[in-house]
């Protein structure tokens, strides 16, 4: 539950980045969805206050075939620079990847930098599956191989995935009485804004996108 005391800054916070990610998302509303971009750079550097870690991913959240119960690696990216900590309540702001190197999607968010800032928040990038080094079969040419390891490639996979990795950081870091902020642009934000609210509610306190 958001405080009264802390309910204004944080619409205001809601505001700000809903304006800033439908923008983002209107530049994009030609491009395919769930099909490989190849236009964006494959790594950029990032500074040292952004360390990387991998989660181990279930391959299919929603099916009971013995390919199902597969994993792979999935990449993401925490900045704690800026953040209060567990015992102060402080948000973690969840940027959700789309079609693009996570490490991409930093270098062009850097609103979000600002906002953590000011609100002294947990900055949590993760990055899309079959995009990155987040690549399920091992490696992008089995990943992208054909029609059946391409199946796996979802939008509704890839919100799962996100609700599994947010639950396991929250868990890992005493944070369960954290509100989650969740972000994103492009496709990150026009396609998983309603599923947010219908899927991830219980785990999210804002969701915008």
């Amino acid at each position: 539950m958001i405080s009264e005391m802390s309910r204004t800054p944080l619409l205001n916070l809601a505001l700000i980045s809903m304006f800033i990610g439908t923008s983002v998302t209107a530049t994009h509303t030609n491009r395919p969805r769930l099909s490989i971009l190849t236009e964006k750079p494959d790594y950029v550097p990032l500074t040292p206050d952004f360390v990387f870690y991998n989660y181990t991913q279930t391959l299919d959240h929603f099916n009971y075939k013995p390919e199902s119960y597969m994993t792979f690696q999935q990449r993401y990216i925490v900045n704690s620079k800026y953040w209060g900590g567990s015992n102060t309540s402080s948000p973690i702001f969840v940027y959700m990847g789309a079609e693009a190197d996570v490490t991409f999607q930093v270098s062009v968010s850097g609103f979000f930098e600002i906002l953590a800032s000011q609100f002294h928040g947990l900055l949590v990038y993760i990055e899309h599956r079959y995009y990155g080094t987040s690549m399920p079969f091992g490696s992008k040419e089995e990943a992208y191989k054909d029609s059946n390891n391409l199946g796996f490639f979802s939008s509704e996979q890839a919100l799962a995935d996100y609700a599994q990795i947010i639950l396991n950081l929250k868990q890992n870091l005493s944070a369960t009485h954290c509100p989650v902020i969740v972000v994103g642009g492009s496709y990150g934000g026009s396609k998983f804004y309603l599923w947010v609210y219908t899927c991830l509610f219980k785990l999210t306190k804002l969701k915008f996108g």
